[in-house]
């Protein structure tokens, strides 16, 4: 009987060896499983982050863009204004009626309109510069038509 409970006891130790061998690989089944969800997570996580950069770069040149169109609008604004200045000192010293007019004080509620102007941006500045009237699309009608 003892080499009957000696074979009992091995298929026993062999059977808690599969056992075990099963839940071992159940486990690791799981853990691939995880690190597979993991891993999912990170590459889409990853897409995101790289759909972010490539939206901040977009936004980057865009406003790299606007900076420059502003650039060139206060430069041409600068160049205008510049231009105008010089034609008015060109005529004011050329005729002395002119200098005598220019001397002349303006009137308080001139004044204080040249010193506040509500100019609300580079545009209405254009706007109120000698020959700085805009055109208007073909198809709208001028702002003293509607």
């Amino acid at each position: 009987m003892s080499e009957l409970v000696a074979k009992l006891a091995a298929g026993l130790l062999v059977l808690a060896a599969c056992v075990a061998g099963a839940l071992y690989v159940r486990e690791l089944h799981a853990d691939l499983a995880t690190a597979r969800l993991q891993l999912a997570d990170a590459r889409q996580g990853m897409a995101d982050r790289d759909g972010a950069i490539q939206r901040l770069q977009q936004d980057a040149a865009d406003r790299a863009r606007q900076q420059a169109r502003l650039d060139r609008t206060q430069n041409a604004i600068a160049s205008k204004l510049d231009a105008v200045r010089l034609e008015n000192r060109r005529l004011i010293d050329e005729n002395a009626a002119l200098r005598a007019w220019a001397d002349t004080r303006l009137p308080d509620d001139v004044v204080r309109l040249q010193a506040t102007p509500a100019l609300t941006g580079a545009d209405d500045y254009v706007g109120s510069l000698p020959d700085g009237e805009p055109v208007h699309a073909a198809g709208a009608r001028a702002a003293h038509q509607r």
